[in-house]
This record gives C-alpha cells, structure tokens and sequence, in this order.
C-alpha cells in the first residue's frame, strides 16, 4: 500500500506552523535522548557483556560518531532532493528501531551494528529539520524557530538521564531500550499523518525558487567563497569547539578541586548544560524575534552570548565556593548557548532552498566532529602550556590544572580576530552581510 505525501504549495496558519515546529521539536529532543541513554546505562550493559572501559568507550563515542559523520553530508544532499517529511519519517523510524534492537542485543558485536546504525540515522535529522523549517516559516522568523529546535539537544540530556534512570530501575537497561524507542515510533506517525510536505523555497525569489539541488562540491565551493557564510561557519565551529572544550572539564574541575563523588559530579554538569542550555537557547529566540531578525543584528546578539559566557565561565572556574561555582557555570551554560539558533540562520538565510539541506549537514558535522574531537584535547593542552611559565612545567595542584582546563578555552573568545562572533559595534562584517 502506497501512502501519499501531504504536501503544502501556500503559507499556512499560525496555528499550523507551531504545531509543525513543536513536533519537529519533540523529534529532535527524541534524537538526542536515543542518543545519549546509553550514556547512563554503560554500567548495567559493561556488567553483562563483560566489557573493558575501552569498549564502552568506544560503544558511546566513535561507534556512533564514525557513521553520523559519513551519513550526515549524504543525508543532507538526500534533504535536498527528496520530500523531506517522508525522510523524516524513516529516519526517525530506522533508529528508533534500533535502539528497541539494542535492547535485544546478545552480543558485544549485535550492540556495535545496532549502535551505528543509530549514528547513521540521526545524521540525517538536523539538516531534514532546518530545511522543512526554512520553508514554513520566513527568513525573519528563522533565528528564533531554529533556537526553540536547538533547546532539543539539552532537553534529550536532561531526559535521557531521568528516562533512563527511571526506568533501568523499572525494568533493567534492556526495558529501559525499549521505552526509548517508543516516542520515536508516535512521532514518526504523526508526522506521516499530519505533516504537509511545504513548497521548497516558498518565501525566497523565484530565481533561487527554480535552481536545482546542486553538487556536494558547488555547496562546499558556496561556503568557502560567500564571506558571511564562511565567516559563520567557521565562527560556530570554534565556539562549538570552546562551548564543548568547556563543558567536558567541568565534571573533572568539580570532582578534583571540590571533591565531589562521581555521580554528583555528573549530575551537576547535566543540570549545568541541560535546563539552562535550553532557557538560553529559549531566550535567544525571544531576543531575536522582539527586536527584529536582521542579519547584523542577529551577528550582534551572537557577539554579545558568547562575550557575557566568558567571565561567567572564569568565573565559575576560579570562585573557590562550590555553590558560586556552579552559579557561575549555570549562568555560562545559559549564555553558551545562545549562538546556536541565529548562527545556523545566518547562513541558512544566505543558501538556495536546494542547498540548505547539504549546507547544514555540512555545519553540524563540522562542529560535531571538530568541537568533541579537538575540544577536550586541544583545552588540555592549552592549559598545560599556560602553567608551564609559573610552575617550571608541572603544574602546582591538580586543581590548578582544572580550573586551567576550563578556563583557557574561554580566553578565546577575547582573542582578536575577524572570525570570532564578538563584534558587537558596526564594522566591516556588519557591512558585508547588508
């Protein structure tokens, strides 16, 4: 039996539009919660298969980031060509699927093929997301739609640890697969059910309306070539890189300088980037929509996120009081993530409707891989060089060491150069995006 696509050749109701964006919303949130249970769960699944820290590190980081980086730029390019609800559907079908097969699993090899085949699929959410979304709602309204769909992310965390939690307890690690896949599975049908297809390029001109999917290669050359495109994305790709350089020392910082247990120390760093993530990434779309949608404006509000996130963070790293260091770090993770939304929309405004899908899977794979490859590692560095001076090479305390950690990432956002988000008076970037 075939099922038709619903598709959309006019802008629709308001009504229309939010349900639309909330439900992509809830599908993006989904993904992140598949994505990052198993995190919880290592210790029940390392348990039973009697598996090495090294191979449960490896299950949760290259297992599933290996294929997210090799699917991502042909999902993308796929988003460009096909109904994109449609792609939707069986993506979020495929690795809902098979987080219920990783409950299943009876092996180390049957959880390796069900976790990969995860990574695979959700590549292909983000650019599906964005490219349905740039076609229901106009270029104005694009930076705060894409910062309610980036909350996603933060929100997956904060659920994938209560949901997983809860329910390992319930019904052990497999139960708690099984519970996961099942969101997944509602929105995949009501996505199918009610989700029209919108009209690709509904609000640009109609030259770039009729210009065909083009090439990997010719979007690739677009992102180098356009000055604000490139500028962008290169701006994201270091703050991701800064924003995830950060968030991966603080659990060290709080266990070696403040002695917290372990699991304390994870909770508090997934309270720390989860709710206030997501309020800032809430609020940034407030912003943009209040005070207008503009290019320059939308270049200033990322400029001022990522200039109030540093003292915060030095803050937080050098207070030497528990509670203020973790006000510190929540009020960071409120202002780190303030970027995401308007950054993603500032390239986007600039694509063809038939690139934007391959552009996006392009950004997002680009901050992925560099931000959560280099970011912890090149910190670590960092920091170890700028004790060197004063301590003749060693550092003085493991303490010193952490709170180095987290703060040399976060001196570069005062760094000077043109491609950082921290311009915030009118300037020759600003010019160029008019």
């Amino acid at each position: 039996m075939r099922v038709a696509v619903l598709t959309s050749t006019a802008p629709s109701g308001k009504a229309y539009r939010l349900y639309v964006l909330w439900l992509l919303f809830f599908v993006y949130v989904i993904h992140h919660l598949d994505r990052n249970i198993l995190l919880l769960l290592q210790e029940p699944i390392g348990k039973e298969f009697g598996l090495s820290d090294s191979k449960l590190g490896m299950l949760t980081g290259v297992v599933y980031a290996l294929p997210f980086a090799l699917a991502g730029i042909p999902f993308g390019a796929l988003a460009d060509r096909v109904a994109r609800t449609r792609l939707v559907v069986i993506l979020v079908v495929i690795w809902s699927g098979f987080t219920a097969i990783t409950g299943l699993a009876r092996s180390f090899t049957g959880l390796v093929v069900a976790r990969a085949a995860i990574g695979a699929a959700e590549a292909g959410a983000p650019p599906s997301i964005m490219s349905i979304l740039s076609d229901t709602f106009p270029a104005k309204s694009r930076a705060s739609v894409l910062s309610i769909v980036f909350m996603g992310p933060f929100i997956g965390l904060l659920g994938g640890s209560i949901l997983g939690g809860a329910a390992a307890a319930a019904f052990g690690w497999r139960g708690a697969m099984f519970i996961a896949a099942v969101p997944g599975l509602l929105a995949a049908l009501l996505i199918l059910l009610t989700v029209r297809e919108p009209t690709r390029g509904i609000f640009d001109s109609d030259a770039s309306r009729k210009m065909p999917a083009p090439p990997i290669g010719e979007v690739v050359n677009f992102a180098v070539s356009h000055v604000r495109v490139r500028d962008t994305i290169l701006a994201m790709v270091l703050a991701s890189i800064v924003s995830i350089g950060v968030a991966s020392w603080i659990p060290v910082l709080l266990i070696r300088v403040y002695a917290l247990p372990l699991a304390k120390a994870g909770l508090f760093t997934a309270l720390i980037a989860g709710l206030p993530g997501a309020l800032g990434s809430l609020c940034a779309g407030w912003i943009a929509a209040r005070f207008g949608g503009r290019d320059d404006q939308l270049l200033r509000l990322c400029g001022t996120a990522v200039g109030m996130a540093a003292p915060l963070g030095f803050f937080g790293a050098w207070v030497g009081s528990l509670p203020l260091a973790i006000v510190g770090f929540t009020l960071w993770g409120f202002a780190n993530t303030m970027f995401i939304g308007p950054g993603h929309s500032l390239y986007l405004n600039a694509a063809a409707p038939r690139m934007r899908g391959t552009l996006s899977a392009v950004v997002v794979i680009l901050c992925n891989l560099v931000g959560a490859g280099l970011g912890p590692l090149l910190w670590d560095r960092s920091a170890m060089c700028c004790m060197r001076p004063a301590t003749h090479g060693r550092c003085r305390t493991r303490s010193d060491c952490s709170r180095s950690q987290v703060s040399c990432p976060l001196c570069f956002f005062c760094a000077p150069g043109p491609h950082r988000f921290a311009i915030l008076l009118p300037g020759p970037t600003a010019n160029r995006l008019k």
